[in-house]
């Protein structure tokens, strides 16, 4: 606690001040013993009018304020530092507020208003709203009669919080001020108080802790309550006696304190944030300004000078930190009108596809992350790179929504184009014009692929209407099925529906069961209807080259594939007895075949001696003999088969 009567600390203009051998000050208060020594040293001199009296050391006081009109030109150089630094300060934090039209400045101002830390940017809601009245008396549109509106009940809103607000903080600092002034009473009912000297200072730190804990009072009563408190404390040490044990352990307290603070101090060099530090040490000054007392004169001045070394250096560091942060911020500036600039050449040459726009739409997408993940702009150039990449990213939406608004119209002519197709090879069919359009379709064909992008559902439904009109065209042209009434037309259209439809489950059957399926769905295939022998051969050869992929995907043996897909085919063709007849002769050829080469091995084993059945020779012919023997043996089995058909 800083003792009104005993000035045992001295404050920054102390240590630095150029003026030496001065008078004090002289004590107000004539009982006290400070009085008592001023009139002993100083009682017979008078200043001079050319000594200059010391500096008063609270600045908010009057005294301060003379001292330094009539004594200005002697301040001292810390003095100058903070002038300056603080000077500096308000000039780095003057903002220029770009103008914008009455609605977007009225936008601005309800954002503002209605954001939680409006009470600090009072002076950019009050430059807007000078700003907003100056427009407001220029603009007598329709629309700026609503914006007036909004504007004077957003207005209506702002006075009535600050209003709230000053209200709020003048209860709660004239509390403040009844809790000090019943903090001083007890301070001086201590003095009356006949107790024993440890028990009452230890009242007293509480007493004094409980008034450091009270916050602000009203700017008004702040100096008076203030000096009245000092007043009070001088007296209750006087009363006291200024007992040198309790003060000694208060001036412990406050140097172990002041220690704390200037070590806390120090590792602030350390933080790499120089923000968060000149903040930090924002609230170490107002620690040992306000919550600490004096420490032993022998201490104050090497203490003070540590604290205020550790402070350079973090001064030093803001202010290159400002000198920095300029050049970092037109750096970052020029990074986002950079992304910009490539944002709108991705529009200098429009692409034509759908798949090229998708390319685009991703690159666009990539630089807007880059632009937003850029930042620490200043304020009016920040406001002017983001207006510039709305405008670039409202021209790049623009060309993408007409693309696609043109597309749609590009969608329907080609949906209408591959209708058309689809119905010109219609009305080939049903007109039996097959052989004189065989050029035509493959033209047809041609114009399909050249058709431009359609959607992969609407494009997957037209291709399933048109490809089985290609198939019957084609199996018309091949069977020669030209000349087929309209009842053999509507069985041919049946049957080529009922292999396209096909389909079997993969749940897992026997091959008993498999077979016995295929059948039932060959016997449905052939109720359908009888045509000619060379319609029925192509669609019995379409019918098995469907049921061939089906089996190919089920997990069975190769084998048993092959003998299943074999009775399948027979069940097919059993009632086209040219095609059975094919099959008898191409298997006893077969069986021919392999009996001479049987034979032939036969005869190269006469040449080997009843001696030589280990011969490696002897061995493989004897092998091959026997595969022989297995495929003839296969091929009689598959001819039994026929043979029961």
């Amino acid at each position: 606690m800083k003792d009104s009567n005993k000035k045992s600390d001295k404050s920054s203009s102390d240590s630095n001040s150029p003026v030496k051998n001065t008078i004090p000050e002289m004590p107000k208060d004539k009982r006290t013993k400070a009085y008592k020594e001023w009139i002993k040293k100083y009682g017979n001199q008078t200043l001079e009018s050319n000594v200059i009296p010391e500096m008063p050391k609270d600045k908010r006081t009057k005294a301060y304020k003379d001292w330094v009109k009539q004594y200005g030109d002697h301040k001292v150089p810390s003095e100058k530092v903070e002038v300056s630094s603080k000077s500096n300060k308000k000039e780095t934090k003057k903002a220029k507020v770009k103008k914008s039209s009455l609605s977007n400045k009225v936008d601005l101002f309800q954002e503002q208003i209605n954001s939680e830390d409006w009470f600090k940017k009072r002076k950019e809601i009050e430059e807007l709203r000078s700003n907003i009245n100056t427009l407001i008396k220029k603009d007598e549109s329709d629309d700026g009669v609503k914006t007036k509106s909004i504007f004077f009940q957003t207005l209506k809103i702002y006075s009535n919080k600050k209003r709230k607000y000053f209200n709020d903080l003048n209860s709660n600092q004239k509390e403040n001020l009844i809790k000090r002034q019943d903090l001083i009473e007890k301070i001086k009912d201590l003095i009356v108080v006949d107790e024993n000297p440890n028990k009452l200072y230890s009242k007293f730190k509480l007493l004094k802790e409980e008034w450091h804990n009270t916050g602000q009072v009203p700017i008004t009563d702040r100096n008076n309550i203030w000096e009245t408190y000092r007043h009070h404390v001088g007296k209750f040490y006087d009363f006291l006696h200024l007992n040198r044990d309790l003060r000694e352990l208060d001036f412990k307290h406050n140097y172990e304190e002041k220690l704390k603070i200037i070590e806390r101090a120090e590792q602030l060099d350390k933080v790499d944030d120089i923000i968060k530090a000149s903040r930090d040490l924002n609230d170490l000054h107002r620690l040992w300004k306000n919550e600490l007392g004096p420490v032993s004169r022998e201490f104050s001045d090497d203490l003070w000078s540590r604290f205020q070394a550790a402070s350079q250096k973090i001064h030093l560091k803001r202010q290159n930190f400002q000198k920095e942060i300029s050049s970092t911020q037109q750096e970052n500036y020029e990074k986002k009108q950079n992304v910009i600039i490539r944002m709108r050449e991705l529009t200098s040459s429009l692409p034509k596809s759908h798949s090229e726009w998708q390319n685009k739409i991703k690159d666009f997408e990539k630089l807007k992350v880059e632009f937003q993940s850029i930042k620490n702009l200043q304020r009016n150039k920040n406001k002017k790179s983001w207006n510039d990449f709305r405008l670039a990213t409202k021209e790049f939406n623009s060309e993408k929504n007409n693309f696609y608004k043109n597309q749609k119209k590009e969608l329907k002519k080609s949906i209408d184009i591959k209708k058309s197709l689809i119905e010109e090879v219609k009305g080939i069919i049903e007109s039996n014009k097959i052989s004189e359009n065989s050029k035509r379709i493959k033209v047809i064909q041609e114009e399909w692929k050249k058709v431009g992008y359609l959607p992969r559902k609407i494009s997957n439904s037209l291709w399933d209407d048109f490809k089985p009109l290609l198939n019957k065209f084609y199996d018309m042209l091949k069977s020669g099925a030209v000349n087929m009434d309209e009842n053999e037309q509507k069985i041919f259209d049946k049957k080529s529906k009922f292999i396209d439809k096909l389909k079997f489950s993969k749940k897992k059957f026997t091959i008993d069961e498999l077979k016995e399926e295929f059948i039932k769905s060959i016997k449905n295939f052939n109720d359908l209807g009888e045509l000619n022998l060379s319609s029925s051969n192509i669609l019995n050869n379409n019918m098995l080259r469907k049921i061939s992929s089906i089996i190919n995907s089920l997990e069975i043996e190769k084998n048993e594939k092959d003998d299943l897909l074999f009775d399948l085919e027979l069940e097919l063709s059993k009632s086209n007895s040219n095609e059975i007849n094919k099959k008898i002769q191409t298997i006893k050829r077969k069986i021919s075949d392999l009996e001479v080469e049987s034979n032939q091995f036969q005869n190269n084993l006469e040449f080997f001696s009843s001696s030589s059945s280990e011969n490696p020779l002897f061995k493989n012919v004897s092998t091959k003999i026997n595969s022989i023997e297995k495929k003839i043996e296969f091929w009689r089995d598959k001819l039994r088969k026929i043979d029961k058909v």
